[in-house]
């Protein structure tokens, strides 16, 4: 964790942003922004049913693995 200091914008003592920090950013984004409209598209009234179930059980497990993943995996790793 970075030192508590009295200046508000003095430079981290963590240094910059690794590249897997980065990357496990941009895929829960996508993982949770993709996982929301897929769960969208399971409210559609001309698929069967138990195909607007899978659609929208698949959205809902990708926006959670979406969310779940900067804070579940990346402290493990300790970015």
């Amino acid at each position: 964790m970075a030192k508590q200091s009295e200046d508000l914008f003095e430079e981290s003592s963590q240094g910059s942003v690794s590249a897997v920090t980065a990357i496990v950013f941009v895929l829960s984004f996508v993982l949770a922004m993709g996982g929301i409209v897929l769960a969208s598209y399971g409210f559609n009234p001309s698929l069967g049913m138990s195909t607007e179930l899978f659609i929208f059980a698949g959205g809902l497990a990708a926006a959670t693995i979406g969310f779940a993943l900067p804070f579940a995996l990346l402290p493990k790793l300790g970015k």
